[in-house]
C-alpha cells in the first residue's frame, strides 16, 4: 500500500486535534500502520496517543539518525502508532497547550510541514497513513501543501458556530487552488454537534457548498473523560456511540469515501444563507411561528 497523507484541519478550537487523533487511533485499531504528526510548539498533539511514552530525540524505531538532524520529537504510541511532535518550543505562531484560542497542531510554517529528515523518517517507519493535525486558516495551510509532493487528502473540521462555518468556506474555496499542490478533498467532518438542530445547520451549509459531511460527531462528555485520563476517545471508551462514529469515519476514510467535490459559497450566497439561519435561530429561541404551523 502507498503511503497516504490525511491532513485534518479547520479553525482552532473546533476540535481538529481531537478528530485527528482518534482518526489515528481509529485506523491503527483497524489493523493500518499509522504515523501521527503534531505542529504544536509545546509539543501536545499526539499527547492522548502517547499515554505515559515520553518524546525522545531518537526514539530507538530505527530512526536515530533522522531524529537528531531534525528539529522534532518521537514516540511510540497506541497500536504502534509513531508520533512525532514537529514543533519547535522556540518558535512563536503556533498553536499549543492552554494557548488562547488554539489547536494543538496550529499550523506553523512551510518548512516545519515537510523538511526532508521528517520524510525520511516517515519513509522509514513505513505506515500506510500518515496524519497531519495542523489547524488553521487555509492561507498559513496551502504553502504547506505545495511542499508536501505525496498522495495527501484534506479533510475538514466544523463545528456549528459561525466562525467555524466562516473557516470552513475559505477552505472550500482555497481547495480551487488544489492543482497547485496535488491535494484532495477528503471531506467534511462535523464535529461537536449538540443535537439535530446543529446537524440540519452545518449539512445546509455543506449543501450550499454541494457537498454533505462525511459524519456528524456528537457533543459528548466522553471526550473530556478520555482527555481527563491521558487518552483518545476509542482507547478510553471503545464500547462508546462516540468510538463507532470514529471507528465509522477511520473505515471512511479508507474506503476513500468522499463527499461531492464541494465550491465556494461566494459573498452574496453566504451572506442570504446566513440570514436564513438568523431568522430560523431567533424564531426557534422566542418560540414565533408562521404560515399556520402552530394550527
Amino acid at each position: 500500500m502507498t503511503t497516504e497523507h490525511l491532513v485534518v484541519t479547520g479553525r482552532s478550537g473546533a476540535g481538529v486535534s481531537t478528530t485527528a487523533v482518534n482518526i489515528s487511533a481509529a485506523l491503527a485499531e483497524q489493523g493500518h500502520r499509522v504515523a501521527h504528526l503534531g505542529y504544536d510548539r509545546h509539543r501536545f498533539s499526539s499527547y492522548l496517543l502517547r499515554g505515559q511514552s515520553p518524546l525522545k530525540a531518537a526514539c530507538g524505531d530505527g530512526c536515530q539518525e533522522a531524529c537528531d538532524v531534525g528539529k522534532f520529537h518521537c514516540a511510540g504510541g497506541f497500536r504502534e502508532i509513531l508520533c512525532i511532535e514537529c514543533g519547535d518550543e522556540g518558535e512563536g505562531g503556533m498553536g499549543g497547550e492552554g494557548g488562547e484560542g488554539a489547536e494543538a497542531g496550529e499550523a506553523g510554517t512551510a518548512q516545519e510541514f515537510s523538511a526532508p529528515g521528517r520524510m525520511a523518517l516517515v519513509s522509514r517507519f513505513n505506515p500506510d497513513f500518515v496524519v497531519h493535525d495542523i489547524a488553521g486558516e487555509p492561507d498559513a495551510l496551502l504553502p504547506l501543501l505545495r511542499n508536501q509532493g505525496a498522495s495527501t487528502r484534506i479533510f475538514l473540521v466544523t463545528s456549528a458556530s459561525f466562525a467555524s462555518l466562516t473557516t470552513l468556506n475559505r477552505h472550500l474555496g482555497a481547495l480551487g487552488k488544489s492543482g497547485e499542490t496535488g491535494s484532495r478533498f477528503g471531506g467534511i467532518i462535523a464535529n461537536d454537534i449538540s443535537g439535530s438542530f446543529f446537524g440540519e445547520l452545518v449539512d445546509d451549509f455543506a449543501r450550499a457548498a454541494g457537498t454533505r459531511p462525511l459524519v456528524m460527531v456528537p457533543h459528548s462528555l466522553m471526550v473530556s473523560v478520555a482527555e481527563y485520563g491521558g487518552q483518545t476517545v476509542i482507547e478510553s471508551a471503545p464500547g462508546s456511540h462516540l468510538s463507532s462514529v470514529y471507528r465509522k469515519l477511520a473505515r471512511l476514510v479508507v474506503k476513500e469515501a468522499q463527499g461531492q467535490q464541494p465550491t465556494f459559497v461566494d459573498a452574496d450566497a453566504f451572506a442570504a444563507w446566513r440570514r436564513k439561519w438568523r431568522e430560523i435561530i431567533e424564531e426557534l429561541e422566542s418560540g414565533m411561528v408562521r404560515d399556520g404551523a402552530a394550527i
